[in-house]
C-alpha cells in the first residue's frame, strides 16, 4: 500500500507542471469547454498570432428525425476533441463568385452534419477578459459558411473573434408546423451564441461582452436576434452590416412560407397528405437534392427572391418584424449600423439590360421591368411613381440605369437600415450609424457599380489584395472602429484619434462616412425616398 500511495503521489507530481500551465493559461492550446476539453492551434494572424479553435460541434447533427427541427445541445465528449479544421458546410446552392461574402471562404465539404463553430483567440492569452465579437456571415439565407480566417481581427485588437455554421436554405427555414416549425437556421445561431456565452471565460472572454454582428443576411438575422426574446439575454450589443429584419428579402408572412413548403414537397415527390406527412416524406430525401431542387420554388420574375428565409413562428418571431419594431419590443443595447453607396448594383445582373461586365445602359420601358422585378407584387401605379422619382433625378444616357441602381438601394437595404436605425434611436438605444462610400480597386467591373454590396468586408477583415498605404490604412481604421464599439459599446473612434462619431439622429440623417478621405459626418437625406417605399407601399406589397 505504501509504494502504491508513493507511485500515486510521484505521477501526480510529475503531470502537476502540465494541469499548472492549463490553470495559468502557458499552454493555451487546450480549453475545457461545457461539451467537453478542445484542441486548438497556433496560427499567425497579421504581425502577431492566435490560438483558433475551429470546427466545434455545438449541436447534434441535424439529421433523420431532426432534420427541420430545432438544435439540439451537441452530446458532451470526454476526451481530448481536435479542434484545428474547419467543419463541414452546410447544403446551399451555388452561386456566382461575386455574390460570395468575400472571395477568401475556404471550400469545405457540403454536409447536413454542419452545425460547427469557431473561435480565434489572442496569442498570448489576455491576462484580462477580453470582449467577444461573433460574425454571422451572409448569403442569403441559402449559401455562406463561417470558414474564413478571422485571426487578424483578434490578433490585431486583442479580442475573441468567433463565427459559426448555420443551416441554410429548405434545411434551415422550411416552416410547415408543428412538424417542421421555421425558422431552424436562427435556432442554431441561437444555440451557437449561448455556447459562446456559457464559454466565453474558459478562452479568456468576458461573457457581458459579447457582441453579436453580421453583414447582409447576416446583419438581418442580427435584426432578428434583437426582436427575439429567445435571443436578447445572449449578447450586450448588435452590428448590422446591410441588413435589418425589415429587408424585403428577408423574412416572409407565415401563409407564404407554408406555400413555399408545400411547392417543395411538390417537387420532391412529397404531396400527397397533410404538412405532417409532406414533412415526413421530405426527412426521407436526399439533402444534396433538396438544395438543389429548392432552387425551382423561387419566383423568376422576384430579383431577390432567395426561396427560404425567416418567418413569423410565435416562438422565435412573435410578429412580423416592422410590427415588433414598431411595438418597442427590442432591448436598449448600442447598435453599430450602415450600408455602402451602391449596395443594390450588384444585384442588377438579372435586370432586363443590365450586364456586370457592361455599361448597362437601358432606357424607360427596361426601367419599368426592372422596377416590376424589382417589387413584384407592387400595383402597376407604384412603379410608375418609382420610375418617375428617380428618373426625374437623373440626368445623361445612364439616366435610367442610375435611377435602377438607387431605387434598388434604397429599397432593399437603404430604407430598412436607416428605418431601423431610426426606430432604435428614438427608443432607448445608442445608435452608431455609418455609410462606406470608398470603392475598392481592386473590384474590376465597370464604374457604375459604384460601391457595392460586400466592398466593406475585406477592409473589416484585412483581407486586402492591395499593398497601398492608404488602403491598409483604411482597413485598419475600419477594425478599430468595429473593436472599440466591442470593447466599449460606445463611440466607436473614442480611441484617442480625435475623431468624432456622433450618436444617430433620425432627423439629421447623420450617417458617419467611412473611405480613405478624412472623417466626416454626412446626411444621406433618404426621408424622401424611404418615405415612398414606407408609405402603405411596403404593407400593400408584403400583404401580411
Amino acid at each position: 500500500t505504501f509504494s502504491l500511495v508513493h507511485s500515486c503521489l510521484f505521477i501526480f507530481y510529475l503531470a502537476l507542471p502540465h494541469f499548472l500551465d492549463l490553470a495559468c493559461g502557458a499552454n493555451d492550446t487546450i480549453v475545457l469547454t461545457s461539451s467537453g476539453p478542445i484542441h486548438g492551434t497556433h496560427l499567425p494572424a497579421g504581425s502577431g498570432s492566435v490560438t483558433a479553435f475551429l470546427g466545434i460541434p455545438y449541436a447534434q447533427p441535424p439529421v433523420g428525425k431532426l432534420r427541420f427541427k430545432k438544435p439540439l445541445p451537441h452530446e458532451p465528449w470526454s476526451d481530448i476533441l481536435e479542434a484545428t479544421k474547419f467543419g463541414n458546410s452546410c447544403h446551399q446552392i451555388e452561386v456566382s463568385s461575386y455574390h460570395e461574402e468575400d472571395q477568401s471562404t475556404i471550400k469545405m465539404p457540403q454536409s447536413e452534419d454542419c452545425l460547427f463553430l469557431n473561435v480565434w483567440v489572442p496569442h498570448p492569452r489576455p491576462h484580462e477578459p477580453v470582449p467577444i465579437l461573433v460574425w454571422i456571415h451572409g448569403g442569403g439565407f441559402s449559401f455562406g459558411s463561417g470558414s474564413n480566417d478571422r485571426g487578424y481581427l483578434a490578433a490585431t485588437e486583442n479580442i475573441i473573434v468567433a463565427s459559426m455554421n448555420y443551416r441554410l436554405g429548405a434545411l434551415g427555414f422550411l416552416s410547415l408546423p408543428p412538424a417542421a416549425p421555421g425558422n431552424a437556421g436562427l435556432w442554431d445561431q441561437n444555440l451557437a451564441l449561448r455556447w459562446l456565452k456559457e464559454n466565453a471565460a474558459a478562452f479568456g472572454g468576458d461573457p457581458s461582452r459579447l457582441t453579436v454582428s453580421g453583414q447582409s443576411a447576416g446583419g438581418a438575422s442580427v435584426g432578428f436576434h434583437l426582436l427575439s426574446p429567445q435571443s436578447q439575454p445572449l449578447f450586450a450589443r448588435a452590428v448590422l452590416q446591410s441588413g435589418a429584419a425589415t429587408c424585403p428579402w428577408a423574412w416572409h408572412g407565415p401563409e407564404e412560407a407554408k406555400q413555399r413548403g408545400r411547392a417543395l414537397g411538390r417537387v420532391l415527390g412529397c404531396a400527397e397528405g397533410n404538412d405532417t406527412a409532406v414533412v415526413s416524406c421530405l426527412r426521407g430525401k436526399d439533402p444534396a437534392m433538396i438544395s438543389r431542387l429548392q432552387t425551382f420554388i423561387r419566383n423568376p420574375k422576384d430579383l431577390m427572391d432567395a426561396g427560404f428565409v425567416p418567418t413569423t413562428d410565435g416562438d422565435f418571431l412573435l410578429e412580423a418584424p416592422q410590427k415588433l419594431l414598431e411595438s418597442g419590443r427590442f432591448p436598449a443595447v448600442p447598435i453599430l449600423t450602415g450600408f455602402t453607396t451602391d449596395e443594390g448594383s450588384v444585384f442588377l445582373d438579372a435586370a432586363p439590360g443590365f450586364s456586370l461586365d457592361s455599361e448597362s445602359i437601358i432606357n424607360r420601358e427596361q426601367l419599368l421591368e426592372g422596377l416590376r422585378l424589382l417589387v413584384p407584387k407592387a400595383p402597376e401605379s407604384t412603379v410608375q411613381a418609382a420610375a418617375l422619382l428617380y428618373s426625374q433625378e437623373k440626368r445623361g444616357p445612364a439616366r435610367y440605369r442610375d435611377a435602377m441602381v438607387k431605387a434598388s438601394t434604397d429599397y432593399l437595404f437603404l430604407c430598412p437600415v436607416a428605418g431601423v436605425a431610426g426606430w432604435l434611436a428614438e427608443t432607448r438605444s445608442a445608435v452608431y450609424a455609418y455609410v462606406f462610400t470608398h470603392r475598392p480597386p481592386f473590384i474590376t467591373a465597370p464604374d457604375w457599380i459604384g460601391v457595392p454590396h460586400c466592398a466593406e468586408l475585406p477592409y473589416l477583415f484585412a483581407e486586402l489584395p492591395s499593398v497601398a498605404e492608404d488602403e491598409w490604412a483604411l482597413s485598419h481604421r475600419v477594425i478599430r472602429y468595429w473593436a472599440e464599439f466591442a470593447r466599449s459599446g460606445f463611440n466607436p473612434t473614442a480611441d484617442g484619434s480625435g475623431e468624432q462619431w456622433p450618436l444617430y439622429n433620425s432627423k439629421e440623417q447623420n450617417f458617419f462616412r467611412i473611405s480613405t478621405e478624412p472623417p466626416q459626418v454626412q446626411s444621406i437625406s433618404p426621408s424622401r425616398h424611404c418615405h415612398f417605399w414606407g408609405s402603405g407601399v411596403t404593407e400593400e406589397i408584403n400583404g401580411e
